[in-house]
Formats: C-alpha cells, structure tokens, sequence
C-alpha cells in the first residue's frame, strides 16, 4: 500500500454518524444473566413465540437442492403472494426481509447528478429506525414530524410543508406503528396521496389487525405496501418480506435489485407457510386474543399506562416506578423486554405478547413490583 495512503480515512463522512445496530446475541445475553439459553423469554422483538407451521418445518427439510441458487424472481412465492392478498403477482416484489426494500425503494427514487429524483426522505418518530437510517445510507436529508403524545401523524405539517415547497418526496410510514401499535387512518392516509409524495405504507404487522391498504395500490400510483412473514408467519430468521407496487415502477425495479436476493429457504418456507396458512392465521388469532388479555390485565397495574395495539405489542408508559426497576426484576427471571434508553420513550416498556405462560409471568412480576412500590 503507497505510504500516507489511510483507508479509514476515506470512508465517507456520512457513516462516521451512523449508529451502530447490534443487539445482544441470545447465547450472550444467557451467560451474562447465568442462565441457560433455552429458560429466556424473549420479549423484545415482536417475534412469533410459536415459530413457524410444522409443514413449513418438514418443506425445509425435505428441499434437497440448497447447493442450487434460488429462482432470481421468487416465481412461485410471488404467486401465492398474489393468491394471498389479491394483489397481481406481477406487481409484487420479494426482498431478503422488508429492509432490503426500504433500502431499495431509496435507491429507485433518490436523487442523482442528473437532478432527477427525490432528496428528502419524511419521517415520522418514534417509529421503525431503518427508515431514517437508510435514508441517511442513501445520502437523502432526512426530515422529521414527530408524532402526537398518542402517536398520530402530525398531517397537518406535512401538507404544509408540501404547499409551501412542493417538490416530491418520499414519506414511510408503518400501520400498526411500531413501538405503539396503532393504525393510520383512512382519512390521513387519503390526505396524504393528495400531495406530491411516494407514500410507503409499512403494514409489518397488518396481520394482527387487518386493513391492509394492498388493494389500493393498484388505483393510487404513489402508494407502495410492504409486508412481511417475519412476524404473522414465524418466519424472522429467515429474512423475507414482499412489496407490492405501482406497475409502473416494476420495469426499474427488476432491474436495479440483486440478483438471488431472496435465498432458497426463505422462499421455500414462505411458499410452505402459504400452503398451511390457516394454521399460521390460527396461531395469528391466538395471538390477537392473548394481546387482548394481556391489556386488560396490564391496565389494573396502577403505575402502567398502557396504550391501545392493533400489533403483536404492547406500549407501556411507567408511572412512579423507574423503568430500571423494572429491568432488574425481568432480567433475574430471564425475561427479554424492550427499552428505550436515552430516547423519548425512556419511561417505557414495550412487551411482545408471547404464549399465556410467559405473558403469566410477566404479568405476575408486574404485580409483584406493584406491591413493592405503591402502597
């Protein structure tokens, strides 16, 4: 390498204000607790707590050809998508989880020496993070309307802004929001395609509620759904989510995503989970009943408040108890909840609903605090 030549300090100044994303490995976070991997209860990610389908299970052991690429344009799954949501499969597109999409749809629209494109990516927090990083990783100024202290879009701004300059740009949004849970409006959603914006409408967790919005993406050119088996169908290690777009962006979106980019057991498991889907759509309503309870019995904590979820989650404000509090008392049982430490959100907790044994306990160590804290 030629003397004085530093690769470091060529990378480019955008990263340098990137935070890292690297949660606690599950192998990590047991010898740090003293306990095996196998007694934690983890809370904090809105996974399924039942897995996949056992057919999905048996179609990944039964594929025999995982030393052969996958279908680059993820056929099969594609069509079943379509089958699934009513969406055409021609509009559809497979990505290595929802991320690779988000990041993708940047790519698509963001604005290049030519002029051409879109420079401002609007947010709207607390919300899903990727959304503001990949727009920072795709060099487009990121711009912020923080929501309500009940979580709702601030529309009015952004019709201001939009009249005021208005240029096109691009707005993510997820319904139900994560960390709260609640659904965008109809009439927000409708006021916001009245302006000169890409609308991404992250429905992530849209299983757990219904209303999705796919079937108007077909009528409203700048509308894009993205969606999800990460969640619903048990499928988070795995890394397979799917858009459904405006036809006409289709033609340079094949052409600027990777190839193979959706890997033979994903598709082999989503196709499976799709075959067997009123099994996993049982597991989704047992799911939903089990939230319903979990915030009914939540609620009689006099120190939560708890908001209303239309997701696999629930959001609680802490009232009088620190949340450090809390964390100690989960963590000497082995169970996993979501904080938000040095955010606005530092007085909550959010808890994923997981089997009625382990929402049992959660709800017993809540109780145990209560006693210990109010009197």
């Amino acid at each position: 390498m030629k003397a004085g030549f530093v690769p470091r300090n060529v990378v480019g100044g955008r990263v340098r204000g990137i935070r890292e994303y690297a949660p606690e490995p599950l192998e990590e976070l047991a010898v740090r607790l003293g306990m095996p991997v196998e007694q934690l209860i983890k809370l904090d990610a809105n996974e399924n707590p039942y897995g996949p389908t056992e057919r999905t299970l048996e179609a990944l052991r039964g594929y025999a050809y995982f030393h052969r690429y996958p279908d680059a344009l993820s056929r099969r799954l594609r069509q079943a998508i379509g089958d699934f949501t009513g969406a055409d499969p021609s509009c559809i597109l497979v990505g290595n989880g929802s991320d690779e999409l988000i990041d993708l749809i940047l790519k698509l629209f963001r604005q290049g020496k030519d002029g051409v494109g879109i420079s401002q990516l609007l947010n709207c927090p607390p919300t899903f993070g990727m959304y503001q990083f990949y727009g920072v990783t795709n060099d487009m100024e990121v711009v912020e309307f923080p929501r309500d202290g009940d979580f709702q879009v601030n529309v009015g701004a952004v019709e201001a802004l939009c009249r005021d300059d208005p240029r096109p740009r691009i707005l993510f949004l997820a319904s139900p929001n994560n960390p709260d849970g609640q659904l965008l409006s109809d009439a927000h959603l409708e006021r916001l395609l009245e302006l000169p914006l890409i609308v991404v409408l992250d429905e992530a967790y849209v299983d757990f509620s219904g209303g999705s919005k796919v079937g108007l993406v077909a009528e409203r050119e700048n509308l894009i759904v993205l969606r999800t088996f990460s969640k619903w169908a048990g499928l988070a290690g795995l890394r397979v989510g799917y858009g459904v777009f405006p036809e006409p962006l289709m033609d340079a979106l094949w052409r600027l995503k990777s190839p193979y980019n959706v890997n033979c057991a994903a598709q082999v498991a989503a196709l499976a989970t799709l075959e067997d889907v009123e099994t996993a759509l049982a597991r989704v309503r047992t799911i939903i009943s089990e939230r319903e309870r979990l915030l009914e019995n939540l609620r009689k904590i006099v120190y939560l408040k708890v908001y209303d979820s239309e997701a696999n989650y629930l959001l609680c404000r802490m009232l009088g108890v620190p949340v450090s509090q809390v964390r100690e008392a989960m963590g000497r049982r082995g169970i996993i909840l979501r904080y938000f430490d040095g955010s606005a959100l530092g007085d909550c907790v959010r808890i994923t609903v997981g089997t009625p044994a382990q929402n049992d306990l959660v709800l017993s160590l809540l109780r145990e605090l209560q006693g210990e804290e109010i009197t």
